[in-house]
């Protein structure tokens, strides 16, 4: 009798950590396509199609790419390196109040799912960088080549 008690207690114990390990994975997640979701949103909300997956395909590529940080919350909050997310542009507070009632971010986080997901074809063939046609090119992408025009942005891949 006490053995089975002990086994009942040790099974509860370990269906208590998986559940709090799938949880912990949700949240991570759900983190993730947020702040992925909301820079997408705030740098591409009004391209044509695929522009918010492009952005998105260049998270996913940073993402994937050891000098980037490792998550796409990480990528997405990385300083300067999305307009939309720099504390002086007029986008941040856009981009930090926008909800689901936007039928844009809707997408954005559909999309963003896929991201998370692994799932999210690459329409920029391996894009690291990208920029509003109307700005010069940084001079760090002198050497990159360009490797799709989606709507306003130009992608680039590092040599």
């Amino acid at each position: 009798m006490r053995r089975l008690r002990l086994i009942t207690k040790f099974k509860l114990a370990a269906a208590g950590m998986v559940l709090v390990a799938a949880s912990a994975s949700w949240l991570y997640g759900k983190h993730n396509i947020e702040w992925a979701a909301r820079v997408a949103w705030g740098e591409a909300r009004g391209e044509p199609d695929g522009g918010m997956q492009a952005v998105l395909n260049v998270m996913a590529n940073r993402k994937n790419n050891p000098r980037f940080p490792g998550s796409l919350a990480g990528v997405a909050r990385q300083s300067f390196q999305f307009s939309a997310y720099n504390s002086d542009d007029p986008n941040k507070k856009k981009l930090e109040a926008v909800d689901e009632s936007d039928p844009e971010y809707r997408r954005a986080v559909r999309l963003a799912t896929f991201a998370q997901l692994g799932l999210l074809w690459d329409i920029t063939d391996g894009a690291t960088y990208f920029h509003h046609h109307e700005i010069q090119p940084p001079t760090y992408l002198v050497d990159a080549d360009v490797s799709a025009v989606i709507g306003s942005h130009i992608f680039y891949t590092e040599n």
